[in-house]
């Protein structure tokens, strides 16, 4: 009896003390950052949306851990969240070697963004995040099995009444919403968590 509790206080400071904790319950931050305003994106691109689709991802997963608090204005905040969108760019990846019509296409987005101190000093930035999101854009080449596909906005049965520019068009729509999300995780786990 005395041997397994020594093993499991062992264990429990061997854990607590390598660092391990839960995604997103620490920061790297100072201790006196705990508010954080996230300011509306920047859009720099054609791409109408994009920048509402940039800042409610940033806002939900700056929301989701609890660490910091999302305040609705920059007076009540102790830190701002700006963020740009400079490029999006697509790029076709796969074509047909008959007819040269796509297959797989791209959408790359570049983004810039920074953490400041509302007094002005600067806790992080990175002016070249970039993030990619590959889809079909043909109906014959969307695995309709996966993941991405299933949380979309299209069904299966869909696709066969599509032609390939409105299959390129939801695919593409989705594909920006997944690159807010991923996006969003990569800002919050550079400005805020702990290297290990």
């Amino acid at each position: 009896m005395a041997f397994r509790l020594f093993l499991i206080l062992s264990l429990t400071l061997y854990v607590t003390g390598c660092g391990y904790g839960f995604r997103g319950s620490e920061s790297a931050l100072p201790p006196d950052v705990t508010k954080v305003y996230v300011s509306k994106a920047q859009n720099n691109t054609a791409q109408a949306g994009v920048d509402r689709l940039v800042t409610e991802a940033l806002r939900d997963e700056f929301e989701r851990y609890g660490t910091l608090t999302v305040v609705e204005s920059r007076s009540e905040a102790d830190a701002e969240l700006r963020s740009k969108i400079v490029t999006i760019k697509r790029e076709t990846r796969t074509v047909t070697s008959g007819t040269d019509t796509a297959l797989q296409l791209a959408t790359v987005m570049t983004v810039a963004a920074d953490l400041r101190r509302t007094t002005g000093p600067l806790l992080w930035k990175n002016e070249n995040m970039e993030v990619m999101k590959i889809f079909g854009a043909e109906s014959g080449v969307v695995v309709t099995s996966s993941p991405e596909f299933a949380s979309g906005n299209l069904g299966s049965s869909d696709l066969a009444n599509l032609d390939s520019v409105e299959v390129t068009r939801g695919q593409e729509k989705q594909a920006l919403e997944d690159l807010s999300e991923i996006l969003a995780q990569r800002v919050y786990a550079a400005a805020v968590l702990p290297e290990f």
